[in-house]
Parts: structure tokens; C-alpha cells; sequence
């Protein structure tokens, strides 16, 4: 699962000229259709007409990633293509800065972030009001763990389109990773304002909740969750995770139970109730300390030494107590709680701004506020 919106926000240029308009036009005509494989033999008719048409060959290049792939290796290939036309559109025209934006898209598509930063930057030396390539040069510093400069971006973005939602959570879980928890409900806050049904933004502001010690607010925020969105898994994983420190250890292996059914190849949610049952339930916490392993070997060694301290009755112990109660041991020899979960703060009030502010009435759908935009402004 994917913290950040991953947005591939690209443009197709509408410039043509001369005796290739038709031919030009008919092409955007059938990417707009949904007609791939008819766009994509016209603009091969016109580079092949006109082999230095920038316009064509930026459009095309996107069109290739645009196309469904059967196989990794076809998509790969896909790739190859649109990367070679990008490259040959910039040669022909390096003034582009859409060329750019979209070069960079697909290098962040293809965890080449810092390819992707440099070319998002040559956009924006072009055009610094681009909003498509500020947000996507924000969302590749994110994926690096810069997260100073994407803020950076996301503000400067909101100052070329304020209030936007999708910018705003993104920015919100930029600033949780930074360790801004407050601006992060505040962001949270204002996405939710904008729109209210996103199931999404109400888990993350959850989340900054309780990094900032106020459960109560985090609980409302995960039953909202689920009430718009009854499929989202991280509601049901952090309202486990919750319930839990809160002494009702059914209730929240029931929720992480509803997570495995929702996401299975989610691994921290089997980290997770292998840290819940480990001091009472050592078949089962190995049991779902093996299952995180094989999902995901990059953090192998973690899961090791958790399987190795599962061996003592104080590693089994530790591994329960220092993940959810940190301030000493929960529990006595024989299996009673010693340490009552504390007691909920009220959270600090967050207005949204006045042109943002929530209706009282809720409707029930969710839109999709992370969505990948592939084409227009």
C-alpha cells in the first residue's frame, strides 16, 4: 500500500501545424476515445510523415505507457518506447517543459526518482507556475524521504491552485512523515473540508492523531472510515492497533482480522498481531511473524530477530509490551494486565478556512482524491 498519491500528472500537447494537423488531430481524437491502437498507428503515420513533429512524439510517448501491457516484459518495452520518444521530443524541442513533466513521470513510475526530480526540475526552470510538474516534483522528494523540499513544492503549489484536495493530502502525509503532526491534521483537516467522503484522509489524519496522543479523535476518525469506506484495511489496522492499547484485545484481533481479509498481502498488519499475541499466544505470533517474512523480505532481518526473541518467555513479553505500552511491562507472570492504556485528551480545534468548510450533509459515495491523471490540464 502506497502512502503517497502516486501523481503521474502528464499533458498532451496540442500544437500541430502545417499539413500534419489533420492527421495530428484525429490522433488526440482517439486518445480522448479511448481508441490507444487507432491513436497510436496515426501518430506513427505522421512521425513517419514528419519525423521532427516534438508534438507527435511527446503524445506518443505517452500513449505507449498509456496502452495496456498482458506481461511485465511488454510493459517494460511500453516504457522503452515512450522513453525513447520523450528523449527524441526534448532533442527536437528542449523548451518543452510538458516533454519534461512527462519524462520525469515516467522515471517516478519507474522508481528512478532522482531522474524524475532532475527532469520535473528542468519543467519548472521553464515554467515555475507548472502546478503538474510542481506536484510531481513534491510527490518524488517524498518518495526519497526529502521531505523539506516537498513541502516546499506543495506550498508553492497551493499558491498557483489553493485548496486543491489532493495536494493538500499529500502534503498532510509529507508533513507526517516529517514529524509535523499538528500540520498534518491541519492539512488532513482541510482535505476532508474539501472533501468530505474521502475514507483515505480520514485514516491519515487517524494516524496524526495518535501520534499526537488523542485516541478519541483517531477512533472517530477510523469509524468514519469505515462507515464511507467499509473495504479500507488501514482503518481496521489502526483501529486494531488502538483498541488494543485501549485493553480490548478481542475487538482489535477481530479488526485485524477484517485488514488480512481486506489487504492479505499487507505485511505490517501480520507484524502487527504478532506483536499483539506474542506474550500469550506464541504459536500464532510466529505464525504471523513467518507470513510477514515471506511478504516482505526487505525488512527480513527485523522479522528474524522477532522470531528469535519469540524462543524466551521475556522476548515474548518484550516484543508485546514495548511496542504498545513502552512506559513498562503490561502484563504480570501469569498473564494480567499491570498497565492501564491512558486515558484520551481532547484534541486541539482545526478550522478549516471559510471557503472550506464541511456540509453538514454527507452523501455515499467516496470520490477518488489520488487518483493518476495521465492527460489534459
Amino acid at each position: 500500500m502506497k502512502k503517497y498519491a502516486g501523481l503521474i500528472l502528464l499533458t498532451l500537447l496540442a500544437a500541430a501545424c502545417g499539413s500534419d494537423t489533420r492527421l495530428f488531430q484525429q490522433a488526440k481524437l482517439a486518445t480522448s476515445r479511448g481508441k490507444y491502437e487507432k491513436a497510436l498507428d496515426l501518430y506513427n503515420r505522421l512521425i513517419k510523415q514528419n519525423p521532427q513533429h516534438a508534438a507527435a512524439l511527446t503524445n506518443r510517448g505517452l500513449l505507449w505507457e498509456t496502452l495496456p501491457a498482458k506481461t511485465p516484459a511488454q510493459k517494460a518495452q511500453h516504457r522503452h518506447y515512450a522513453e525513447a520518444d520523450y528523449l527524441r521530443a526534448l532533442e527536437l524541442n528542449p523548451n518543452q517543459p510538458e516533454t519534461y513533466n512527462n519524462l520525469g513521470a515516467l522515471y517516478m513510475d519507474m522508481g528512478r526518482n532522482g531522474d524524475a526530480i532532475a527532469h520535473f526540475s528542468e519543467a519548472l526552470a521553464r515554467s515555475p507556475r507548472y502546478f503538474r510538474a510542481r506536484m510531481n516534483r513534491a510527490v518524488a522528494y517524498s518518495k526519497v524521504g526529502d521531505f523539506t523540499n516537498a513541502i516546499l513544492d506543495f506550498t508553492a503549489a497551493d499558491q498557483i491552485r489553493p485548496h486543491d484536495p489532493v495536494l493538500l493530502y499529500n502534503r498532510g502525509l509529507a508533513y507526517f512523515e516529517a514529524g509535523k503532526y499538528e500540520s498534518a491534521v491541519e492539512d488532513f483537516s482541510h482535505a476532508i473540508a474539501a472533501q468530505p467522503f474521502n475514507a483515505k484522509a480520514y485514516v491519515q489524519r487517524a494516524r496524526a492523531f495518535i501520534k499526537l496522543g488523542y485516541p478519541a479523535n483517531a477512533y472517530d476518525d477510523l469509524y468514519t472510515a469505515i462507515e464511507l469506506s467499509p473495504a479500507e484495511p488501514l482503518a481496521y489496522y489502526y483501529l486494531g492497533e488502538l483498541m488494543y492499547r485501549a485493553g480490548d484485545a478481542d475487538y482489535a484481533l477481530g479488526a485485524l482480522v477484517k485488514a488480512k481479509e481486506l489487504a492479505p498481502q499487507y505485511a505490517p498488519t501480520y507484524d502487527l498481531m504478532g506483536d499483539m499475541l506474542a506474550a500469550q499466544q506464541p504459536v500464532d505470533a510466529t505464525s504471523n511473524y513467518l507470513v510477514a517474512l515471506k511478504l516482505d523480505p526487505q525488512n527480513a532481518d527485523k522479522y528474524r530477530r522477532k522470531l528469535e526473541m519469540m524462543k524466551t518467555e521475556e522476548g515474548r513479553y518484550y516484543l508485546t509490551t514495548s511496542r504498545f505500552f513502552p512506559q513498562g511491562r503490561a502484563y504480570t507472570a501469569s498473564g494480567q494486565r499491570r498497565v492501564a492504556a491512558p486515558a484520551p485528551r481532547p484534541a486541539p480545534a482545526v478550522t478549516a478556512p471559510a471557503a472550506l468548510q464541511r456540509p453538514a450533509a454527507r452523501h455515499a459515495r467516496t470520490p477518488r482524491t489520488s487518483s493518476r491523471s495521465r492527460r489534459g490540464k
